[in-house]
This record gives C-alpha cells, sequence and structure tokens, in this order.
C-alpha cells in the first residue's frame, strides 16, 4: 500500500470518528478515494496497557513507535479496515461489521488480530468495542462507546471489552449514547440537534429510578460539565459560562427532589446552547498559534487530532476555523509549508534530498519528490539545479 492511500484511509478515519463528514455522499466518495467497498460502521479502540513504556520517551522514538504500529496492524488486517492514533498509546481502528463479522462476544477474529497485532509489538492492549451505526456519520459515537468501554471497566487487564457488557456497571451506562451525540452536536454547532438531544435527556432523568436525588445531582453535574467543556472547545466565551456554571452548581446543591433538578439540567442547557456568542479574538489567537506550532513542527508525522489537542480544542471545531480564517484545510496549509520549507533547504543547503525529506516531515523520499513535483512543476532535483548551477 503506497503513502498516498495511507494518507486518505488515516485522513477518513479522523473524519469519521470526530464527525467532520456532513453528508452521505461525502462518506461514500471518501471511502472509494481510500479503496474501500463500504464504509465502516463500528469502531475500536486500542490502548497500551503499560503506560510506564512512553514516560520520559522522545517525539522521535514516539513517532517510530507509531510508524511500526501502524505497520503491524495493516498487515494483520485480512478484510479493509481503518486505523489512526487518537494518542502515543491508544488507536481507534474502525471495521465494517459485513465484512469483518459484528462486533459481539463471539467473534473471534478481533481476538486473532488482538494476538496477532501483540505478538509483532510484544505489548498488551486493551480492546474497547463500540457498537454498529448503518450510518457512517455517527461513527464518533461508537468511538466514544469503545473508549467508554475500556475506561469504565470493572477489570483493568489486557482484553477485550464491549460497550455495555456485564463488565460494565449497568448505571455507568445509563444515557452514554445521548451524551456522545449532545456533544457532537455542540461541537457542530448544531443547536436543534443538540436541543433535540437535550429533551431526549430531560424525559429520560425525568424517570430516572437508579438512586435518589443525590445520585441524580451527580448525573446531571457529569453531563453539565461535559456540555461546559464541549461549549468551551467550541470556542465559547469562558467568562459567562463559568459564571453561570457557578450559579448552576449552587442551585444543584440546594435542589432537594427530581423535578428541580430535571428542571435545573435543562434550563442550564438551555442558556448555554442558545447563546451562540463566541470570543472571536481567542479564535484568531488559536489559528495564530497553531501556525506557530505547525511551522516548528514540519519535521513531525502530525495529524489533525494532534494539532487540535496542542490547541485545547476539538479538532471538528479547529479544522473549520482554521478553513474559515486561512481558505485552506489544517493539512493542506501544512502541506504548502513543508513546500515551502524545502525550497528553502534547496535553495540554500546541499544536503541530500532524503535529507531534505525528512526535515520537512516525509519519511519517503520518493513520496517526498512525487509531492513537491505535484507542488512546484518540477523535482526536487531540477529545482535544486536552478541555484546551484
Amino acid at each position: 500500500m503506497d503513502d498516498l492511500s495511507d494518507r486518505l484511509k488515516r485522513e477518513l478515519a479522523y473524519n469519521l470518528i470526530f464527525g467532520m463528514l456532513e453528508n452521505v455522499r461525502e462518506v461514500w466518495e471518501a471511502a472509494s478515494r481510500a479503496g474501500l467497498k463500504n464504509p465502516p460502521n463500528f469502531a475500536t479502540v486500542w490502548e497500551v496497557h503499560d503506560c510506564r513504556a512512553f514516560h520520559d520517551r522522545s517525539e522521535l522514538w514516539k513517532i517510530n513507535w507509531r510508524r511500526k504500529a501502524a505497520e503491524s496492524f495493516a498487515g494483520c488486517f485480512d478484510c479493509p479496515a481503518l486505523h489512526c492514533f487518537v494518542s502515543d498509546r491508544a488507536l481507534a481502528v474502525l471495521f465494517n461489521s459485513r465484512e469483518w463479522g459484528e462486533p459481539i462476544d463471539g467473534n473471534g477474529r478481533l481476538k486473532v488480530l488482538k494476538d496477532q497485532v501483540e505478538g509483532k509489538l510484544a505489548v498488551k492492549f486493551l480492546v474497547g468495542v463500540g457498537r454498529v451505526y448503518p450510518d457512517a456519520r455517527h461513527l464518533g459515537l461508537s468511538f466514544n462507546e469503545a473508549r467508554e468501554a475500556i475506561r469504565r471497566t470493572v477489570s483493568s487487564a489486557p482484553g477485550i471489552y464491549y460497550f455495555g457488557d456485564a463488565a460494565m456497571p449497568r448505571e455507568e451506562v445509563f444515557l452514554e449514547r445521548e451524551k456522545a451525540a449532545l456533544r457532537r452536536a455542540v461541537l457542530q454547532d448544531d443547536s436543534l440537534d443538540a436541543l433535540r438531544t437535550v429533551e431526549e435527556i430531560t424525559e429520560k432523568l425525568a424517570v430516572f429510578d437508579g438512586g435518589g436525588p443525590n445520585t441524580l445531582k451527580v448525573i446531571i453535574f457529569e453531563m453539565l460539565s461535559q456540555v461546559i467543556a464541549a461549549c468551551l472547545e467550541n470556542g465559547r466565551r469562558a467568562e459567562e459560562i463559568f459564571i453561570s456554571a457557578r450559579d448552576w452548581m449552587q442551585q444543584l446543591h440546594l435542589a432537594g427532589d427530581t423535578k428541580r433538578l430535571v428542571q435545573i439540567w435543562s434550563d442550564a442547557c438551555r442558556k448555554v446552547l442558545l447563546d451562540t456568542d463566541k470570543d472571536h479574538n481567542l479564535d484568531g489567537q488559536v489559528v495564530t498559534r497553531a501556525k506557530r506550532f505547525l511551522d516548528e513542527h514540519l519535521h513531525e508525522d502530525l495529524s489533525l487530532t494532534e494539532i487540535a489537542r496542542r490547541q485545547f480544542i476539538s479538532p471538528f471545531y479547529f479544522s473549520r476555523l482554521f478553513k474559515q480564517s486561512t481558505g485552506m484545510t489544517v493539512m493542506e496549509y501544512l502541506a504548502c509549508r513543508r513546500m515551502e520549507k524545502a525550497k528553502e533547504l534547496l535553495e540554500k543547503t546541499h544536503q541530500s534530498i532524503s535529507q531534505v525529506a525528512a526535515a520537512v516531515g516525509y519519511a519517503d523520499p520518493n513520496y517526498f519528490s512525487r509531492v513537491f513535483r505535484r507542488h512546484a512543476g518540477m523535482s526536487p532535483s531540477e529545482y535544486r539545479r536552478r541555484y546551484h548551477s
């Protein structure tokens, strides 16, 4: 598989788990470009069990680790699948249930894949498995479920954990799907969908029978915290949200019955979701900071998720904000800056083509040369001869 195909698959995986494809046609076109017959419909998360292996490691070590892990996964698939890194020690792997089988405990193919990858990498994984969603645009929900299956499992041993199975406390599954949907709607500025989801949650809270008012307070507190975090990631004014949040917390503390607690939840969500005022000055600072970060890390194997994480906002909002500000996607901007830096090195140094490629983030000199030719209309060697003839 060539570098271009790898990049298309990795980009599709990121776009699906972070909800960045807005219509079905986009999903199918992107899947076709990536060489897939069908888009994936459920997600898994693979997290290295021993986090100590990543302590005090250099960025170069982590880059090499990610490359080796990606190669190991790709070499073990016996049917189409997508994978991308979501942290230094965790990957999202997306499958289609028609080709792979339903994500149930009896699906032995997942265990076989886990054994093969662990054997190649000499590590153990915690694997979380989300549910199937017929619409690939909802893969973000399955991805969040897979993460929750790992985070909330009773056992912390390496193994495969399915969202909602017996290894997860029953009360902790309550409203997980709705919370993930609400977060996605907030990050996409879809107020109508967000308010519709709030109403669904409100109806379920009103008939909650899993404990007394104190239990309900904890659930609402957690959900409000997630809504607030999503709003901040999406560029809302922190000062105003925190003032309101302090008031909500005080109301929750004083409330003594279910009806009042549910009303606090509903009112708080409506206030924060209908208040669309954003800190545009902060938006400009984010884009400026992101450009500086990209310029300083051209040599690294960067993903949209990693770049957004360094700016402390969601990949979806960051991608949209960057495009609005610059007229280019983040990855288009990064590619242009890499080519500009490559031209500078070709003009002013005698580094080999391989060294120039590595300095601007391309491990494969041949792939770098193809990208450079598309950008400059000539090969790196031809470009250099213009300045060193």
